[in-house]
């Protein structure tokens, strides 16, 4: 009898030993077994891990771009950021439930790579591998010293998701990232973008908008109007007819309005404050002085987002909104530009008020109305508003150049500043401004109706 209860307890504890071990296994390969919506405390989904490794690519990007020569041009790298914002949130919305991808909301998007549901993905590192792959592909000034180094942090960031990770988990997912940064670059080649000049010739009519001194340098960008935008919204978007109707009448409202662009934004009339804001709006100075466009705006975008303890998935479709308008509002922008043809000032004020006067900052070459920068701006201002609500908000954006970070009470007196900047750069007139930020809120509203993510988020 005790011999038969040996045997029974020696095949219990076999069979003991052989369910421990296979658990044993079954945790460390955990990943092939599982599907996504079972994922382990290693591979948590987009709305539980943290956006550090996004904030920290977006700065190290910003900082690479500081002494560039020749700077970006802002339309180019708006660009570049607006599919960069959307191919980062499709390396991460597998992972989100509910979630579902911008290809079935975006204009001629394609559907984006899927990953193996029978698999568990770290979406950090999915992350990780997509921005490092889309900065350089879609970067095009970038140096042999800056794709070294992109490499290098997308390694260091590859080898710190080690420590909580298992290393087929990151090598599948960073694969992932990479396919939807391919998949990405590959839809942007058809997009007709350019910013060269078409056969475009200034009008002849009083109102009209001619080269601008010191320099006079013909119009550019006239084409950005035919480059396929993310939304349907902004094939067809019309812009309402400048606000104030044109006149050489010392009375009259528009001679009032450029009489003020001419006290607050001369080169020897703008005061010392209002010229600092000018420059900070502008991001003047060049390369070791001001930020690149976009870097600016993204950097607001960034701050917003850590004021708000964004995790990963919200920071991923926040950049990709935010994107959507760094397109599709200059597209907007630019063709009303050339539809309406409109006068600057320096031009108006020259013949009407002060025929040796200068704007404190230089005109770009092209029509004024509506306005370049807020075009930028107001959107993306206003799809934070969406997101966040009218908050407080920090810019520091120039804070590694000594100057103090600049508070607001809220994103909306942000936009307003920066819509003023341009008035005290003596470039635009205030209605034109007021105008555009209206515009710009428009599109705002059409990029946040955009639904990407479920209900319970």
């Amino acid at each position: 009898m005790k011999s038969k209860f040996s045997l029974r307890g020696k095949i219990a504890s076999t069979f003991l030993m052989l369910f421990l071990f296979s658990l044993l296994y079954s945790c460390q390969e955990l990943d092939q077994l599982l599907p996504n919506s079972q994922t382990p405390s290693n591979a948590q989904t987009p709305s539980m891990e943290k956006a550090d490794i996004v904030y920290e690519w977006y700065n190290f990007m910003e900082v690479r771009q500081r002494n560039v020569t020749p700077q970006p041009a802002p339309f180019t790298a708006g660009r570049a950021y607006a599919y960069i914002g959307v191919g980062l949130f499709e390396s991460v919305q597998p992972g989100i439930p509910g979630g579902s991808s911008f290809s079935s909301k975006l204009y001629q998007m394609p559907a984006m790579p899927k990953p193996d549901n029978s698999k568990v993905y770290s979406w950090q590192a999915s992350a990780n591998a997509a921005l490092a792959s889309m900065f350089k592909q879609f970067l095009t000034n970038l140096s042999v010293d800056d794709i070294e180094s992109i490499d290098a942090k997308e390694l260091a960031n590859y080898n710190d998701l080690k420590s909580t990770t298992p290393e087929n988990v990151l090598e599948r997912s960073a694969a992932f990232g990479r396919s939807v940064a391919d998949a990405i670059f590959q839809w942007s080649g058809s997009d007709n973008y350019s910013v060269t000049s078409g056969t475009y010739i200034p009008l002849s009519q009083p109102w009209a908008w001619i080269p601008t001194p010191p320099n006079f340098a013909s119009a550019i960008a006239d084409n950005l109007q035919y480059s396929r935008p993310f939304l349907k919204y902004t094939l067809n978007s019309t812009v309402p007819p400048v606000p104030v109707a044109y006149s050489d009448d010392s009375s009259s409202e528009f001679y009032k309005a450029a009489k003020e662009t001419h006290d607050l934004g001369g080169t020897m009339t703008a005061t010392d404050a209002d010229k600092a804001t000018a420059n900070w709006w502008a991001d003047a100075g060049g390369p070791g002085l001001g930020i690149p466009a976009p870097y600016h705006y993204l950097s607001v975008v960034t701050s917003v987002l850590k004021s708000q303890n964004a995790g990963l998935w919200k920071a991923a479709e926040v950049y990709a909104k935010t994107g959507i308008a760094l397109k599709d509002g200059p597209i907007n922008t630019f063709r009303a530009k050339y539809h309406y043809n409109f006068i600057r000032p320096i031009t108006y004020i020259r013949k009407n008020i002060d025929s040796d006067w200068l704007s404190h900052l230089g005109n770009p070459p092209y029509p004024e109305y509506p306005s370049g920068l807020v075009g930028f701006y107001s959107p993306v201002i206003q799809v934070l508003i969406k997101e966040f609500g009218d908050i407080p908000a920090t810019d520091d954006s120039y804070t590694w150049r000594g100057l103090p970070a600049r508070q607001f009470s809220s994103l909306s007196q942000m936009l307003k500043e920066a819509s003023d900047s341009r008035i005290y750069a003596g470039i635009h007139y205030r209605f034109t401004q007021d105008a555009s930020i209206e515009i710009g809120v428009q599109l705002g509203n059409e990029i946040d109706k955009i639904r990407v993510v479920g209900p319970e988020y």
